[in-house]
């Protein structure tokens, strides 16, 4: 499957906008409201639901748009996201438990767990041959995306085209909404499908640069082999529900289809990016395009493979828990999941010298470290970490201003990112909450 090879045949509409928003302590962040709101009229987003919170209080809570704007349904407080990458930060986490159990090192290899990552090979820069591993992939390689792992996007030439011939991607493949969402079981589970992985070459060698990786997929079956348990059963018992994360999943069960929202792509953002649409959706007056659609939704088929780098679907209250956790170092309420030494591990920088890609920017376990937001032209406290999804979800832990920001919409191929923008507005109207705050004391 070739994701820029795409032809989107799924319905779509024009829609008619009117003023549509839940709002919650709206007024205290009145930039950040302006523009999401914005984003919404102007058919570029189909909905946001953003939740700030500080110091333990909710200071920002907005819903704004549609969960699916052919029937003009509101997006609502408890509605369902496809969280995509947003899953990998979960994965890390389990990751990190097994560490505090002592039963994996970050060190460990690879071929400890899936014996078949031993005859693992490299394709050569020239792509003409394929060379030996001049060490083994670690763990802790395969959560920092730097073990030559890859995605069918994240690479080029003919590293691409052997992924794409022998179906390397994603249970859920991001690069598979042309029509073809359909829930394909080329693999009976995640270390049969990870033992395919181990079969095909690395794009370059263990530790050597960062790339965008499928390596968070692997981890499911580490994860598996050495607790005993699914991934899936692993993430509820450990994390979903000492969290009391009850809306959280691979498969979205029955009773809860009702809150699913649909995804849609941007016609525009597809443009940029090279994928070709056909000439009936050109000439749509909407911008959005249904991709998949929350009545029959690929989330609800039976799944084979628990996809620990894209998989889950949640809401903003349970991913907001989840932040609220990691700014807890690894503790929320009386759970404590991670001890603090884990937690320093999983959100400090992990690269090194060789394969650090940004100055400013580095990674953790499975999440973004930022080393120095000026250089990033962020607003957030150095030492914030973040991740975000395929459809625009993101979030981030500050803990110099004890925050913690989720958003949510569900949008693929979108024309422009937010995440900067959001950022700046965010900090911009904080530092007016305080001055007011500061006022109001004298």
């Amino acid at each position: 499957m070739n994701f820029i090879k795409i032809c989107l045949f799924l319905v779509f509409s024009s829609i008619t906008y009117a003023e549509v928003n839940l709002t919650s302590n709206a007024d205290n962040f009145p930039r950040l409201t302006k523009m999401l709101h914005k984003e919404v009229k102007k058919d570029r987003y189909p909905g946001f639901l953003t939740l700030i919170n500080q110091n333990g209080t909710t200071i920002y809570s907005d819903v704004v748009g549609y969960s699916n704007l052919e029937k003009e349904e509101l997006l609502k407080k408890d509605s369902l996201f496809r969280i995509y990458s947003m899953t990998k930060p979960i994965t890390g986490v389990a990751l990190m438990i097994l560490v505090d159990r002592g039963l994996i090192d970050l060190s460990d290899p690879v071929s400890k767990y899936i014996p078949e990552f031993s005859n693992t090979q490299v394709l050569s820069d020239d792509n003409k041959k394929l060379v030996k591993l001049e060490k083994p992939i670690t763990l802790l390689e395969l959560a920092t995306h730097t073990s030559g792992l890859a995605y069918s996007f994240s690479i080029k030439g003919r590293i691409k085209e052997i992924y794409e011939a022998e179906n390397i991607y994603p249970y859920y493949a991001i690069d598979n909404f042309g029509g073809d969402f359909s829930t394909k079981k080329y693999y009976p589970n995640i270390c049969e499908f990870s033992k395919k992985v181990a079969s095909v070459p690395l794009a370059h060698q263990p530790g050597e640069k960062w790339t965008y990786s499928i390596g968070m997929d692997i981890l499911g079956c580490v994860i598996e082999r050495a607790s005993g348990v699914s991934f899936g059963q692993f993430l509820q018992t450990n994390i979903f529900n000492p969290l009391n994360m009850k809306d959280t999943f691979f498969k979205v069960p029955e009773e809860k289809k009702y809150r699913m929202t649909n995804l849609y792509g941007h016609k525009k953002g597809f443009d940029r990016y090279g994928i070709a649409i056909s000439d009936e959706i050109k000439k749509s007056k909407s911008n959005l395009i249904l991709i998949d659609s929350a009545k029959e939704s690929a989330y609800y088929n039976s799944i084979s493979i628990e996809d620990g780098g894209s998989g889950l679907v949640s809401t903003a209250e349970d991913y907001m828990t989840f932040g609220l956790m990691l700014l807890g170092k690894g503790k929320y309420k009386e759970s404590r999941i991670l001890s603090e030494e884990s937690f320093n591990v999983l959100s400090s920088n992990q690269l090194n010298e060789k394969n650090q890609r940004f100055d400013a920017f580095g990674f953790g376990i499975t999440v973004g470290i930022s080393i120095d937001s000026s250089k990033l032209r962020q607003k957030k406290g150095d030492g914030s970490f973040f991740w975000g999804g395929a459809a625009k979800t993101k979030f981030w832990v500050d803990p110099e201003n004890n925050l913690v920001l989720v958003n949510m919409t569900q949008l693929l191929g979108s024309p422009k990112d937010l995440g900067r923008k959001i950022d700046k507005l965010v900090y911009k109207d904080l530092k007016n909450i305080e001055k007011i705050n500061k006022e109001s004391r004298y």
